[in-house]
């Protein structure tokens, strides 16, 4: 199986709350953790899931796009912090990061 097909699997179970943490996704997905790992690490990567320790959670379109703006967008002094969107101390100060 392509990687991409199973990133799509490992996302849907995510998305339609078939396993909220990574041993029930694990679990679900056939018991191979190394390939479940790496596909959450992906799909983190992909700002299309958040990961919280053991817990998983598919991002709303509106938090995917915003998290990439804040990414990729050059001098957006915001980062979010446990689902909190945060002015940076070092943006409060004025300083460049």
């Amino acid at each position: 199986m392509k990687t991409e097909e199973f990133d799509w699997m490992v996302y849907h179970a995510i998305a339609l709350n078939r396993a909220a943490t990574l041993p029930a996704l694990i679990d679900d997905m056939g018991g191979d953790a190394a390939a479940v790992e790496a596909s959450v690490q992906r799909l983190a990567s992909y700002l299309l899931i958040e990961q919280r320790g053991d817990a998983l959670r598919a991002l709303s379109i509106e938090e995917s796009i915003l998290r990439c703006r804040f990414r990729h967008g050059s001098g957006t002094p915001l980062e979010i912090e446990n689902g909190v969107i945060k002015i940076p101390d070092y943006a409060r100060k004025g300083e460049n990061k």
